[in-house]
């Protein structure tokens, strides 16, 4: 690994150098079909070509495209080669089918042809068309043979019918030792056949031989790699200027602090790690005053090759199965409040404990940020230079401590590069101040100290900046979660009076089975009724994908 890190550094490969490993990324979701508002429950697996899982990359990218250009996009990160990740269709996402594509930035380096794809359908209840037609029984039409290697354990259900908010179990059995990852998922019955543009390119193109390498793109076996542009501000253009001094940080609680390295090709890399769930980034350039400004560069693909989509057509048998499903869906958005975006957020890769915590409640307020600093705040100060009020925090310079030049000052989050900004800043934001003596060693820069201040809604506010700092909005890598689900075995949570109109019974991503042969997985039905399936999707550590289904009904 550590050869193809070296040479994929460099941005270039020999032909002897190109490297034998080839990733492959393999997606599962809860189901097929979804309705406009509902929300794709992802889990992502990276394997080798020989579908045996691959631990490799960190970060893995989602791309829901309509022919050629992308509707939505997410960036997953992956934990031992898995990842959860979920894509919130809006509510007026127009009705038919989509290309779903997955990819790291590894593969890449081979092009569009070993992405994952596979396409689903989307109905949009309020803007919907019936059609007529000879639709066959799904459950009549042989799947594509996708020649993979596959285990198929047997699932048995407690009962074939269930009440409506009632617990409900299946066992599991004939599971083998080796399981990599296994998923359940429970959703209501899927009305459309998954005819061959339903399935999943992944098995086309995975036994395909070695493709032409590029070696462009680096992987993100550390975390994900952001990418920036160096701008003149006066021109608008961007610019390679390898002695710039750049960094990133991510606006939240925490110190989230990484510096920019430079490329030939005018591009500036941030190597993150652990800003799962960020929603804002912001940029800065210490040593060039403001002529340049760090402008941050979608790392989706966004436009893709044409390929044309099937016409979705909806035949009226369908008319009460989605019209019920749609006014659940909508009670259901009215009265949860799970219908958010994938917020959590790592920890702080920034661990030291602050040598002095002031929390200024517990203090005189001052008018001023001087004052604060000059009264009570222990071991940093402003001092004027050049005309400048600069902070000076206490560092260990040969077994004395001194106050040194070069501290990181940081504002929920954004560092601050002209500390006039925090002179002038009104301290009846702020909450508290945290000071670090150092030194400190942070992304390849030396500091003498951190100054880390909070306010009280963390949103940085009534900052100023100059031209060398912006803040953008970016939407970072969705960490792992599971979807929490009533639990009926409970009489006040069946008696609720809250409608529940889930048409996804259950998504457990990363079920653990210890090694046994079976296991029992409970579930609970929710007020929507109808035909519903169970579907058990896995892959052992040879490479052998685990895949089994039941049906029952719920009245």
């Amino acid at each position: 690994m550590t050869s193809i890190a070296f040479y994929l550094a460099l941005g270039f490969f020999t032909a002897a150098e190109v490297p034998q490993l080839r990733e492959r990324i393999y997606v599962q979701t809860d189901k097929e079909l979804y309705l406009s508002g509902e929300t794709i429950l992802l889990k992502l697996i990276t394997t080798d070509q020989s579908l045996k899982p691959l631990i490799f990359s960190k970060i893995a990218y989602v791309e829901l495209v309509s022919d050629t250009d992308y509707k939505l996009q997410i960036i997953v990160e992956l934990k031992n080669g898995i990842g959860t990740g979920e894509i919130i269709l809006p509510v007026d996402f127009p009705t038919g089918y989509y290309r779903l594509i997955a990819y790291t930035q590894f593969m890449r380096n081979e092009g569009e042809n070993v992405f994952f794809e596979k396409n689903i359908g989307v109905i949009n209840t309020f803007q919907w068309g019936y059609y007529i037609t000879d639709e066959i029984n799904p459950t009549n039409i042989p799947l594509q043979n996708t020649k993979k290697k596959e285990v198929a354990p047997t699932l048995h259900l407690d009962k074939s019918t269930y009440p409506q908010r009632t617990r409900g179990e299946f066992t599991i059995s004939g599971l083998p030792e080796n399981i990599h990852t296994l998923s359940v998922s429970i959703t209501g019955k899927e009305i459309f056949p998954c005819i061959e543009s339903c399935e999943s390119l992944f098995l086309k193109n995975h036994t395909e031989g070695l493709i032409e390498f590029s070696g462009t793109f680096l992987p993100e076996f550390e975390g994900h790699i952001v990418t920036g542009l160096v701008v003149d501000n006066k021109t608008e253009k961007e610019q390679y200027e390898p002695l710039l001094e750049s960094a990133i940080g991510f606006p939240a609680e925490g110190i989230r602090f990484y510096a920019g390295k430079n490329r030939e090709n005018g591009e500036v890399l941030f190597v993150t790690s652990g800003i799962s769930g960020t929603k804002e980034i912001a940029t800065v350039i210490f040593n060039a005053g403001e002529k340049y400004r760090i402008d941050i560069k979608s790392p989706f693909i966004s436009k893709f090759n044409h390929k044309p989509l099937d016409e979705f057509r909806i035949d009226t048998v369908y008319y009460e199965t989605l019209l019920a499903r749609s006014v659940a869906l909508q009670l259901l958005r009215y009265f949860s409040d799970d219908f958010s975006e994938n917020q959590i957020i790592s920890d702080s890769y920034f661990k030291a404990e602050p040598d002095f915590s002031f929390i200024l409640e517990e203090y005189t307020r001052f008018t001023t940020m001087r004052e604060v600093f000059t009264e009570f705040v222990d071991g940093a100060r402003f001092r004027r230079k050049d005309g400048k009020w600069e902070i000076s925090v206490l560092t260990n310079i040969g077994g004395s401590f001194e106050y040194g030049s070069m501290p990181l000052v940081m504002l929920d989050g954004v560092p601050i590069k002209d500390h006039n900004d925090i002179f002038n800043y009104d301290p009846h934001n702020i909450e508290k101040i945290n000071i670090y003596m150092g030194p400190f060693a942070l992304g390849g820069y030396m500091f003498d100290g951190v100054v880390e201040l909070t306010t009280y809604n963390r949103k940085h506010e009534d900052l100023n900046f100059n031209r060398a700092t912006q803040i953008l909005a970016y939407d970072g890598p969705q960490t792992q979660f599971n979807k929490e689900t009533p639990d009926y075995s409970i009489e006040t949570n069946r008696k609720s009076r809250i409608p529940d109109g889930r048409h996804t019974l259950l998504w457990k991503p990363d079920i653990k089975t210890d090694g046994k042969h079976s296991i029992i997985v409970p579930f609970d039905t929710s007020d929507l009724t109808g035909e519903f399936q169970a579907t058990l999707q896995g892959i052992t550590k040879e490479g052998e994908f685990i895949n089994a289904t039941i049906f029952f009904k719920v009245e």
